[in-house]
C-alpha cells in the first residue's frame, strides 16, 4: 500500500551540511567538556545516514544541535544553502522523532499526530495519518492517549508523527529501540520503504549496527566526538579507517590479535603469535620488524585440517554449530584471545584438533599499535 500525499504540500528533499561542527558544555565546578569536535558531514538530499557509535559518542548531540535543541558552540548547519545554526528549531523546518516521545497527554495518539497537520491547514492530513499508521502497524493506537501506551507504542507513535509532517529534513533518535525484535525488524523494514517513497533527507541515530547496516545509504561512525569513517555500509565494513571502526562494526566481532612483519623482496607478511605462522597482507609501507595490531574477520577467514606450512598454526578450542554456519575458536601460540573462524555449516571440527588458519591478503588489516589508525 503506497501512502497518499497532497502533491502541493510535499516539501522537496534538502541537503544538510555540517561544518566544523563543535559542541563544548561549560561548568563552574569542573572543566568544560567538548561533546562534538568539528565535524564535517555533507548528506545529500534524500539520502538516510546513520550517525553509528557506542554511547556518549556525540551522536545524539550532533543530532539535537541540528534540530535547534542545542545550541550550537561553533561551526554552521546549511539545509540546502540557507544557513539555520543560529534559528530556532520551530524556523528550520525539520522533523524529528526522539526517544523522550514529547506526546500530549490529554490528547489522542490520532491528535497527536494531526496536531501540526491541522495548524498548517494540510489537505487530506487524516489520510496521510491514516496511510502511515498502517504501514507502522498501529491503527489500533489511534484511539488511545499516551498514558495507555507501552514504550514501544510511544515510540512507534513519535515515528509517525515525525514522517507525517513530510519535511525536507527528518531526524531520528533511536527510532526501534523499544520495540520488540520482530516488531522491530518490520517497521524498519517499512520505514525504509516510506524514506524512499517521500525522499525524506533523513539521519538515524543509532547504536545498533544491524540496524545502521540495513537502513542507511552511509555511515557516519563516531567515537570521542568525532566521526571516525563516513562512508556506504560495504565501505566500512570491508575498508575500516582504524581499529575502533573494525572493532565496532561486524558480528562476529573482528579477531583482534598481535603480530610483527616480516618484509622480504618488498613483500610484507605478518607472523602470528610466536612463530606461529606467517599471513599475507597487502600492506606496503610497514618496515621490517614493526609491532601490529592484526584484524581478520571471522568471515574472511578458513580453516584446514593439519597443515602444509602456509597459513597460521592452531589447536581448535571449541566448535559451535550454528544455523547457517559454524564458528571454530582455535588457540594460537603466543596470543591470548582465541581466534575465530567462521566456517560453513556442512564442517565440523573437535576440540584438540590440529588446524590451520588463513585469510585472504586484502582482507587481513594492520593497525598502529599505539594509535590504532590503518596501516596501508
Amino acid at each position: 500500500m503506497s501512502v497518499t500525499i497532497d502533491k502541493t504540500t510535499q516539501q522537496t528533499a534538502q541537503s544538510l551540511t555540517l561544518s566544523d561542527l563543535v559542541k563544548t558544555y561549560a561548568s563552574r565546578s569542573r572543566d568544560s567538556v567538548t561533546a562534538v569536535k568539528g565535524i564535517n558531514l555533507a548528506i545529500q538530499a534524500g539520502e538516510l545516514v546513520a550517525l553509528l557509535g557506542p554511547s556518549g559518542c556525540g551522536k545524539t548531540t550532533t543530532l539535537r544541535m541540528i534540530a535547534g535543541l542545542e545550541t550550537v558552540t561553533s561551526g554552521s548547519i546549511k539545509i540546502g544553502d540557507r544557513e539555520v545554526s543560529q534559528l530556532p528549531a520551530a524556523k528550520r523546518g525539520i522533523g524529528v522523532g526522539f526517544e523522550s516521545y514529547a506526546l500530549y497527554p490529554p490528547m489522542s495518539v490520532r491528535d497527536n499526530l494531526l496536531y501540526g497537520l491541522k495548524a498548517r491547514k494540510v489537505k487530506g492530513a487524516e489520510k496521510m495519518v491514516d496511510s502511515i499508521c498502517e504501514r507502522l502497524e498501529m491503527k489500533d493506537l489511534l484511539d488511545l492517549r499516551p498514558a495507555g501506551l507501552s514504550s514501544g507504542q510511544k515510540q512507534r507513535v513519535a515515528l509517525a508523527r515525525a514522517l507525517v509532517r513530510n519535511p525536507p529534513v527528518l531526524l531520528l533518535d533511536e527510532p526501534l529501540s523499544h520495540l520488540d525484535a520482530s516488531a522491530r525488524n518490520r517497521v524498519r523494514r517499512e520505514l525504509k520503504v516510506l524514506q524512499r517513497e517521500f525522499g525524506y533527507t533523513t539521519i538515524v541515530v543509532t547504536h545498533d549496527q544491524v540496524e545502521a547496516l540495513s537502513l542507511a545509504d552511509r555511515l557516519a561512525v563516531m567515537d570521542g566526538g568525532v566521526v571516525q569513517q563516513f562512508g556506504t555500509p560495504d565501505e566500512v565494513f570491508d575498508d575500516p579507517a582504524n581499529l575502533f571502526v573494525a572493532e565496532f562494526v561486524g558480528e562476529p566481532a573482528i579477531n583482534v590479535i598481535p603480530g610483527t612483519t616480516r618484509v622480504h623482496g618488498g613483500r610484507v607478511r605478518v607472523e602470528i603469535g610466536s612463530g606461529a605462522g606467517l599471513l599475507d597482507t597487502t600492506v606496503t609501507d610497514v618496515p621490517d620488524a614493526t609491532r601490529v595490531t592484526v584484524g581478520i574477520r571471522p568471515q574472511d577467514c578458513a580453516l584446514s585440517a593439519g597443515g602444509d606450512g602456509q597459513g597460521v598454526a592452531a589447536t581448535v578450542a571449541y566448535f559451535e554449530h550454528l544455523l547457517e554456519f559454524g564458528l571454530a575458536t582455535s588457540t594460537v601460540p603466543g596470543i591470548e584471545e582465541g581466534v575465530v573462524v567462521q566456517t560453513p555449516a556442512e564442517e565440523d571440527y573437535q576440540p584438540e584438533q590440529q588446524v590451520t588458519v588463513t585469510a585472504p591478503a586484502e582482507r587481513v588489516y594492520l593497525f598502529d599499535t599505539d594509535t590504532g589508525e590503518r596501516l596501508r
